[in-house]
This record gives structure tokens, sequence and C-alpha cells, in this order.
């Protein structure tokens, strides 16, 4: 078995257990009788639920502030789960705080008035109804979703009037009657598949607690809660006060999402909202009654920690998990269903395939002997999968769920970012050694080397006129070849073969090697050989071409920087640093000089050194735009590898880089942000 089937083994082994879980049943727990609210909780209550009143005026927030997740209960009624970590710009704090959900009925769009539902909690304060807290309490049954807590009050489905019915917890009482039991199943079952309408006179669900504890994860504060809800349009309110605060009442926050839920179908396959999450684990014992409200995405000993959103780093893990729903049973109650994953790269409109995951069964052989899809156990399914062999980028997960009992599929998706950490984007900087340019090689400098080099000592008529036309850069006249002396066909051979190098034909290099076997001089055709090479990116042959010309007395000015590029495109700073002559290392020039010394020290993580070179040099080159690319990567260097850089320096550089629209801006815009992500 391979390590990536090992690690799919395991994340089918966590699927496994979250299933055999997720069936368990809670132990039920007689509630214990809470104490009294004080004047100063009340007060603070009080605000706060004026406050979401004071928000039911103001329209519905288009895009979702905070992550939503839609399952099934095992009543067939919809089940909200979500995680908080900040309103807007506020922060929770590390205490705990007041916190208040309610779930109303939408306005109707078109403006027409609506009779006002009213708020069980509010008619409590102001002693019209009795406590919610001194109902008796309830456990939860075999595949219900936990329930918002000891408080809850859902009056899902009701008539309203007035006491315990409308705070009452779940809508079918289990102190009912059978025939009863049976009777508000149909009308329930009815109102969930909209066929019937209910009429409320009170919220479909609102709770409170007065010391929530929000819990750290990843350094963050969250609060999570859950909610159950027939069909309809509804307005989802949070809101939460810092009782510890000095003005408790001016902590106070809301935030509302418009939700749309829709009529429940009891036998079309269908999948749950996918959750990503930021890990998926066994815990060794399940919450207690008393924790489970803070902990709506605890399933038994299955935990999943929501992610805040759907960015990750290469080093992270993809995990998701979500419920299949309306699978057919078999005799025995168990379903055959399987699903299959895969990741697709979005490029535009355009979808790439990235990736395929081994897919997953639920079937006889691989569920617990106690599952039954009959008795309402959910199908939940999980997976896990590294990302580090994806490159940054944009990508979708792409789900199809297949019961092959029933003979029907599903398909769902979700979106989801994979961007760099600090050190794998300083990874991506461009090589110092730049591409090999064919014309590089044949700049003023080298090709006035390299026709001196050619030059016999009295040239014929026929030779000059070919020799002048390759200084004045005429190279195609060089492709018409006329007749000269035997002593001179190997420096015409030589010239033939750089008019072909400069249009690209690549049996110049057969007519270099045609001149070296008639003795044309080593200095100027190995070079030229070198230049071939690099050109065809065979830089190990054009090195030793180069240092054969060297050898053989070409210029070491025309010789050294192609040579330096070339160790450079290699990654062997050092055989380049060594190439350097000693004027320039004390007083560096632009170009593959200062690129050469630079580079050892960037290439062995010495950012400080080469700062100091590069400073240097623009004290005297401030236009230098090269150089300034290779001080912000030493400064971002630096910040990285924790050797005490200057965030302050390199944002500054950064930010004037980018206006000036550096060749890497995007680079360092992701530079940018990956530090300031970083910081967060």
């Amino acid at each position: 078995m391979t390590k990536t089937d090992e690690l799919y083994a395991k994340a089918g082994l966590a699927t496994n257990l979250l299933v055999v879980f997720c069936c368990l049943s809670f132990a039920t727990a007689a509630a214990a009788q809470p104490p009294a609210l004080s004047k100063d909780q009340r007060t603070l209550l009080l605000s706060v639920l004026n406050a979401v009143d004071a928000a039911t005026a103001q329209p519905s927030s288009t895009e979702a502030p905070w992550p939503l997740h839609v399952m099934r209960a095992s009543d067939g009624s919809h089940y909200l789960a979500f995680s908080i970590d900040s309103f807007r710009s506020a922060k929770l704090p590390p205490g705990p705080v007041l916190l208040y959900v309610r779930l109303a009925t939408a306005r109707p769009p078109d403006g027409a008035t609506m009779t006002p539902e009213r708020s069980p909690i509010s008619e409590w304060l102001a002693g019209q109804r009795v406590d919610p807290r001194m109902l008796p309490g309830r456990g939860i049954a075999i595949g219900e979703m936990p329930a918002f807590g000891a408080g809850a009050i859902g009056v899902r489905g009701s008539t309203p009037s007035t006491g315990s019915m409308d705070l009452k917890l779940m809508a079918l009482e289990r102190e009912r009657a059978r025939q009863d039991k049976e009777d508000a199943a149909k009308q329930r079952r009815a109102e969930l598949e909209g066929k019937e309408t209910v009429l409320r006179g009170t919220v479909p669900f609102e709770d409170f607690d007065v010391r929530s504890h929000s819990f750290a994860a990843d350094g963050r504060r969250i609060v999570s809660r859950a909610l159950t809800a027939g069909p309809g349009d509804y307005d989802l309110f949070v809101a939460w006060a810092d009782p510890a605060a000095r003005r408790p009442g001016d902590t106070i926050h809301v935030s509302q999402m418009a939700v749309t839920l829709p009529i429940v179908t009891t036998d079309a396959l269908a999948t749950s909202s996918i959750i990503v999450a930021d890990r998926i684990t066994i815990r060794a014992s399940p919450y207690t009654a008393a924790e489970q409200a803070s902990h709506p995405y605890s399933i038994g000993l299955t935990e999943i920690v929501p992610a805040r959103d759907a960015i990750f780093t290469r080093d992270d893990d993809l995990a998701v998990a979500f419920q299949v729903i309306n699978a057919r049973p078999g005799e025995t109650g168990k379903p055959d269903v399987v699903i299959t994953f895969r990741i697709v790269r979005l490029d535009g409109e355009r979808e790439l395939p990235a990736a395929s995951l081994n897919p997953q069964t639920y079937t006889e052989a691989s569920l617990p002997a106690d599952f039954d899809l009959r008795l309402g156990h959910p199908l939940l399914a999980a997976m896990s999968v590294p990302l580090a062999t994806l490159p940054r980028g944009d990508y979708r997960l792409k789900i199809v769920a297949t019961d092959r009992r029933a003979g029907t599929a599903r398909t769902a998706d979700t979106a989801f970012k994979v961007i760099g950490t600090p050190a794998s984007l300083l990874a991506e900087s461009p090589a110092l050694g730049r591409p090999f340019r064919r014309e590089a090689a044949i700049e003023a400098q080298a090709l006035a080397a390299v026709v001196l080099a050619l030059t016999p000592v009295e040239p014929s008529p026929a030779l000059r006129r070919a020799l002048e036309a390759a200084a004045d850069g005429r190279f195609v006249d060089l492709l018409l070849e006329e007749v000269v002396p035997e002593n001179e066909r190997a420096s015409r051979v030589a010239l033939t073969g750089l008019a072909l190098y400069t249009i690209g034909d690549a049996s110049a290099a057969s007519q270099f090697q045609r001149a070296l076997s008639l003795g044309a001089p080593p200095a100027a055709v190995q070079y030229l050989i070198g230049a071939v090479r690099a050109a065809q990116n065979r830089d190990p042959d054009a090195i030793a071409a180069w240092e054969l010309s060297a050898s053989s007395g070409m210029a070491p000015g025309v010789v050294r920087p192609v040579l330096i590029e070339a160790y450079l495109r290699r990654g062997d700073a050092d055989r380049a640093a060594a190439l350097v002559p000693a004027e320039f290392t004390l007083r560096p020039t632009a170009g593959p000089w200062l690129r050469a010394q630079v580079a050892p020290h960037l290439a062995g993580g010495r950012d400080r050194d080469a700062i100091v070179v590069l400073d240097a040099h623009l004290s005297r080159t401030p236009d230098d735009g090269e150089a300034r690319w290779l001080l912000l990567q030493a400064l971002y260097g630096s910040i990285v590898r924790g050797a005490g850089g200057d965030r302050t320096r390199f944002t500054t550089a950064a930010l004037a880089y980018i206006a000036a629209g550096g060749a890497n801006a995007a680079l360092v815009a992701d530079w940018l942000a990956a530090l300031g992500r970083e910081g967060q």
C-alpha cells in the first residue's frame, strides 16, 4: 500500500467512525435548576433583545457574515449549525459573553405587512411567561443532531398559545399517546414537505445564554450554536454583549443573515452543506449535556472543527464532512452508497483536472452492525487529503454520491483556494540566473571579440567583406558565401554558422564543429558553440564550451558574464561568485556581476550580507530596478528566516516596488499578504 493509499484508508476509517458515533444515543440528563438571572443580567439581556428588535427593520445581509451549514435532523427538519469568531470588526472577548440567537420569519419581499412575531423570551422577562429553563430536561433521540442547549426555545409548527406550548423543545412530545404522536408526525411531515402552512404568532426559534463560553481554536475565540427549523424564508439574528465590560450595554453587537430553507424531500437522494473543516477528530469521550450546546459540530465522539474560510496552504490538509440524505435502505437498513471525489483547478471558466481521490463506500460490509437508516441514523461522510502536491491557485472539490440500490446520483461541490506560506512564497522567487537570450551572446563587445578572433593577418577581399558584414550585424549577408582561399575556409564556415545562429537554425552547431575541424580559432568558435548549447537549454554543455573558450584566450569580459549566468541558472552560486573579478567585488556594478556577488548570500540564507552589498550599490545607482528587486528579496528573506528582518522597511519598499510596476510586483503583493495573514 502506498503512502497515499494509507492516507485515504485513514480518511475512510475516520469516516466510518464518524458514522458509528453519530448514531449513538445521547443520554437523557435531568436539567438542574438554574439560578435566577441577576438584575444586571436581566437588564443586559433586555438591551440585547431591544437591539435585535431594532435590527429587524434593517434589510438582511446579501452575503453570509459567517459560515452556516444546513443538515437534516432525524425528525426531517433542517438542522442549522454555525460558528462565529467576530461581528464585522468586533472580535469576541476572551471571557464568557451573553449570547442571544433568534430565527424570525422573513418579511415579504413585496413590502406587504405581516403580523409581528412575538418573542417568548421578551414576554418571560416581562413576567408573562414561565422561565424556559424550568422546563423538563429531555435527551436527544438516536440520529438527532445535538440540540441548542438546555434553554432552547423552538416552536416548530405548533399553533401559538400561552405557556409551555410556545416554549417546547421538540415538535413531538414524548409524553403524548401513540395516536397523538402519529397525528403530530403527519402534520409535521406535511409542513416540511410544503403541503401545509402553519401560522405562527411567535418567532420560530430563539435562545440565550448569559455565560456563553467561547473556545479557542488556533488562537481564535469562537462561538458555535445550532437550531432546527422547517422550510421557509427566515432572518437569522445572532447577538452578543460582554458582561465583563465597564459599560456592557456599549458592547452589544448584532449580526443577521437571510436564510432560505427548501421544502424537505423524503425520497430524492440529497446531500447536506459541505462542511470544510480545519480538522475532524475522534474525542476520548463525548461532551456533557452542558458542554454540548457550544459544540454543535460534535456528534458523539466525532468532532468537526469548521474552517473559518476555505483558504489553505500547501502544508495543510483539506478536510470535508457532509451528510448523505434519503439513501435507500436494504433489508437490514443499510445503504449501498458510493462517493467519489475529484479536485479540479479553476482557470477562468475552465476546470482542469488536478487530482482524483479513492472512492468511499457505505454498505453492509463497511457500516456498523447496528446502523439502520430506517431508525433515522444519519449517513455522514468525511474525507481528508494533503494539499502538498497542489500549486497555488483556485480549486473545486467535486463530489458524486451514488445510491446504487436506488439507481440515483447526487453531485455537490465546494470551492477552496491554496495559497503559499511565507517560506514557500520566498522559494517562488525567480531564479537568480536569467534565462539565456540568443542575442546576449552577440552583443557589441562579444561580437567584436568574435570577429577579431576570426580575422587572419591579411584577409582576402571576400573574407573581409564577410567580416565587415558580421561586425555591422548584417548577418543575412553571410548566408551568401563567396569563395575564399583554402586557409580562410575555417573562418568563413564559422561566419556562416554565426548567421545560422542568429536566425535560430540548429544546424549552426554543425557549422561550428566543422570550423573547428578546419582549424578555426577555438576561443571564438567554442564561445559560439556555448551560445548554441545555452539556447538549447543545455547549460552543462554550454559551460564546458565557454570554459574552453576562456582557456583558449577569449576576453574575460566576454566569456565570464555568460558563464556567471549559466552557473546561476544551475544554482551554483559559489562558482558564479568565484568568477567575479576582485575590482567588481569591491565596487559591484549592475548586471551579472552584481547578481554573482549577491547570489551566494541569498542562496545561503545570508540575507543581511546581501543587504549590505545592495545598499552600497543602490547608494550609487538608486535607479537600478534589478538591484531593488534583489534588495526586496533579501529583506523578505530576513523576515521569513527569522533573522530579525525589518518589516516596516520591507513593507515600504514593497509598496513602492508595486506602485512602480516592478516585474515581480504580483509576487511581492503575495509576500505582503502572507506576512499580513501571519500577523493575524
